[in-house]
């Protein structure tokens, strides 16, 4: 095997990788990157045996080959050495690596051992969603994904495809997120799975900021995430593949109120600050409550610890309906405002024990819902 590539893709390609790659004692060959040089294109490919993730780009080869490989020396290496191009040469059983003023021979392993990486066979329903777009509401519901051994459903995030849109939701059964898109064009594949939340993380760092589309293919088993950027000049190719979890996600729209008995309206960043600096003195149980009162036209917060103090603050909204009094846990009321776009939210309330609802003010598509904390 032997090649020469530029520097910022195989750079790219070994921290992108390398992150998939395994740190397993059983399996050694899992935490080594496979490097495969083909005249069509150089490849990087790492599996943790649940997700797999192959960066593909251009490169000169002249001879072509595969070869196993530690990625996190090589991937240092790159980051002080100078020079644009990198050459790498098979040399009997090490990789021969010439980066800049850097020469550098790397121990190898037998690449019959990697594991075979599942790819889309091209028969399974498939759609395609903008990159920013779809990944932003993502990173808006990943967070909110259970740890239950018992429920493992409740452990990843919901994807659901219809004709002319889509849904992503997260619950850990004490607070849900949803993120609704809708396409200009009606999309051919219809269905759901549930996607493992460390692969929703790896999708939205690796292809959350890149411009263009991601095709999306699904199976009952797996689902693969293609990113294309034919027109690149590096002819750059990302694709990640990755087991799903099998179970019937929760029937959770059932849960969203479709009406409130108080309607709050309140600057985002204000009330995000009023719940932080409540926080502070809301000591081991996490509590703050929150007292609104709809002819002063006031939200109170109150927290208590008797480790250090109390805490009271009012902040100014619009409020409609009942007076209310309820408790949240502050910290999750907290992690929903921060995934709101805008300046005001609005924040439904249902008495002391039904579930309150948060959304933007000012865009649609996007819901949390947070239980109370009972007394």
């Amino acid at each position: 095997m032997e090649t020469v590539v530029l520097k910022t893709h195989l750079k790219e390609g070994l921290e992108i990788t390398d992150r998939i790659a395994a740190k397993s004692p059983t399996l050694p060959i899992l935490s080594n990157v496979l490097l495969s040089a083909k005249k069509e294109g150089v490849r990087l490919s790492a599996t943790d045996l649940q997700i797999g993730i192959t960066y593909q780009f251009l490169g000169t080869t002249t001879k072509e080959g595969e070869v196993v490989f530690l990625g996190h020396p090589l991937s240092s290496l790159l980051a002080v050495s100078l020079g644009d191009r990198i050459s790498l040469k098979l040399e009997g059983s090490q990789l021969a690596v010439a980066a800049g003023d850097h020469r550098v021979l790397l121990k190898t392993l037998d690449e019959e051992e990697f594991p075979i990486i599942p790819s889309q066979e091209g028969s399974e329903p498939s759609v395609e969603v903008e990159n920013n777009l779809f990944c932003g509401g993502l990173s808006q519901v990943v967070g909110m994904v259970g740890q239950s051994q018992v429920r493992p459903e409740i452990s990843g995030v919901l994807f659901v495809f219809e004709k002319k849109a889509a849904r992503v939701a997260a619950t850990d059964s004490f607070r849900l997120a949803e993120r609704r898109f809708t396409f200009e064009k009606e999309g051919n594949a219809e269905g759901s799975f549930i996607l493992p939340a460390k692969t929703a993380r790896e999708i939205i760092a690796v292809l959350g900021e890149r411009p263009g589309k991601t095709k999306i293919y699904f199976s009952p088993t797996q689902a693969v995430f293609v990113y294309d950027a034919a027109e690149s000049p590096a002819r750059l190719r990302i694709q990640i593949v990755s087991r799903l979890i099998e179970g019937e996600y929760p029937h959770y729209e059932d849960i969203i109120p479709s009406t409130h008995k108080t309607q709050v309206s309140l600057a985002k960043n204000e009330f995000l600050n009023h719940l932080k600096a409540a926080g502070i003195f809301a000591g081991k149980t996490q509590e703050v409550r929150f007292r609104v009162d709809p002819q002063k036209k006031e939200t109170t917060f109150l927290s208590e610890s008797g480790e250090t103090g109390s805490h009271q603050s009012t902040l100014k909204g619009d409020i409609s309906g009942e007076p209310v009094e309820v408790a949240f846990n502050w910290r999750f009321l907290s992690e929903g405002l921060a995934q709101i776009h805008g300046e005001r939210v609005d924040f439904g309330l249902n008495g002391e024990d039904g579930p309150a609802l948060l959304r933007p003010a000012e865009q649609a598509g996007y819901l949390y819902v947070v239980m109370p904390i009972k007394a």
